[in-house]
């Protein structure tokens, strides 16, 4: 029955139902073999508060491990939580913002703002350029050298900034939250 209401309304609700089903809990932590040897720390009671203080800071670490680490980054930005005092479930949560489908045009932007930093010539990674070396695995990694740079600059500009401003919005959207939540209990 329960499934049957899910499929009825919508494919949003169905996405918040799997991810609540899958992002581990503070008493199920112990059941991730990655999480298992952190679980003492992770089971924390204040891990998992969420108070005004603790949701931006999740909301930021998330945002920036995300950006910073492309791979495994929902564990790592559980794990930084700990020492950071970050609501944990907010912080693997706003991993999920970088995923196969925003990779792509996230490494492109850091490579356009990596160049702009950087004052990065363009017309050093010209294909008349990379001509010059024989081979496609010599033309590959030419560019790849020739972009490294930019894309690194670019990435820790993203992530500085992503968190910035996560952490900004969710503490505006947390005092706005609240301040209605005490308008309607005054009412």
């Amino acid at each position: 029955m329960a499934e049957a209401g899910l499929r009825a309304v919508g494919p949003a609700v169905r996405r918040m139902h799997w991810l609540t089903r899958h992002i581990p809990t503070r008493e199920t932590v112990h059941n991730y073999r990655l999480l298992r040897p952190f679980a003492p720390h992770l089971t924390n009671p204040s891990l998992w508060r969420m108070t005004r203080r603790s949701v931006p800071r999740g909301v930021a670490l998330g945002l920036f491990v995300a950006v910073i680490i492309p791979v495994m980054h929902t564990a790592i930005a559980a794990l930084l939580a700990i020492p950071t005092r970050a609501n944990v479930a907010f912080a693997a949560v706003f991993t999920l913002v970088v995923n196969p489908l925003t990779i792509p045009p996230m490494y492109y932007a850091a490579y356009r703002i990596g160049s702009w930093e950087l004052h990065h010539d363009a017309t050093l990674l010209s294909p008349a350029t990379a001509e010059r070396f024989s081979g496609e695995l010599s033309r590959l990694l030419f560019w790849i050298h020739q972009a490294s740079g930019p894309i690194a600059l670019g990435i820790l500009t993203i992530a500085v900034v992503s968190a910035i401003v996560g952490y900004v919005g969710s503490s505006l959207v947390w005092r706005l939250w609240t301040g209605s939540r005490w308008r309607q209990r005054r009412a």
